[in-house]
């Protein structure tokens, strides 16, 4: 699998929301057909831990200072975790005189 691109915080909010959408309607669903007594506790939990990520969403986008600070911290992260051009033909180059 390929790693994680980019994404937006709106993106991420939408996701989590209607994650936690299917999981409600799925878990009321095979209640009300009679599948289970009640919704499996794991499941609940899950569901409020999507719903709980659409919320600090909500408060992040709300303060302006917080959404800016926010955004340069990942985009230090994003650069530190970014290998350098240089580097990266160094590791290349020594790779090969080891195999050598």
């Amino acid at each position: 699998m390929k790693p994680p691109g980019k994404t937006t915080l709106i993106r991420m909010q939408r996701t989590a929301m209607l994650e936690a959408e299917r999981i409600e309607i799925t878990q009321d669903y095979w209640v009300k057909d009679g599948r289970i007594k009640e919704p499996g506790p794991h499941l609940v939990e899950r569901r409020d831990d999507f719903a709980g990520m659409v919320r600090l969403i909500d408060a992040i986008n709300s303060d302006q200072d917080l959404l800016e600070r926010l955004k340069r911290r990942m985009a230090a992260l994003a650069a530190e975790s970014a290998p350098a051009p240089a580097a990266a033909e160094d590791d290349a180059a020594g790779d090969s005189e080891a195999s050598d």
